[in-house]
């Protein structure tokens, strides 16, 4: 048998050390042997995160104020007529993302109105998004009767909706 050199055997024995200590090492960051605590930073603040100093009553945190009420109801209007123009620019009126952006608007301009209920801006471009979702609404109606009934024409369907449609707008208001 044959003896290692002593460098060998230093490198060994350093190696053997490292492979421990990052063993050890690894095994205090997933199971410590004692609660950690955050230290204070070295302006004697303590850090964001950290519980407060003892002595000092913790501070409750305060809910975020809303807006005023003006300001809800024009934040509203410019919500819902953005949402409106980028509907009404859609090629497609009876897209999914067109109906939806027009039930959001319209959601919007509520709100806004519940806040400022004499607002005639609001209440005119409300008008304006329930109609066009009206029109969007029968449009997606019409598409799903033809793929569901395809052996009727749509030429004799449509008529028939149309006007029961226009019985049902006039009397709901819209």
């Amino acid at each position: 048998m044959q003896w290692l050199p002593r460098e060998e055997i230093t490198l060994l024995l350093a190696t053997l050390v490292a492979h421990g200590l990052l063993v050890l090492g690894t095994l205090e960051l997933i199971w410590p042997t004692r609660p950690r605590r955050p230290r204070a930073a070295r302006n004697g603040t303590p850090r964001a995160g950290s519980p407060p100093a003892r002595g000092r009553p913790p501070a409750a945190p305060r809910p975020p104020e809303p807006p005023p009420v003006e300001d809800r109801a024009a934040l509203a209007f410019r919500i819902g007529r953005a949402l409106l123009e980028r509907a009404l620019r859609d090629p497609d009126p009876a897209s999914d993302p067109r109906v939806r952006m027009l039930c959001r608007a319209i959601a919007c301009l509520e709100r806004g109105l519940e806040a400022a209920p004499g607002d005639p801006r609001l209440r005119e471009v409300l008008a304006a998004a329930r109609e066009a979702l009206a029109k969007s609404d029968q449009r997606v109606a019409f598409r799903w009767l033809s793929a569901v009934l395809p052996l009727r024409p749509a030429v004799l369907v449509q008529p028939a909706l149309e006007s029961r449609w226009a019985g049902l707008t006039s009397r709901a208001g819209v």
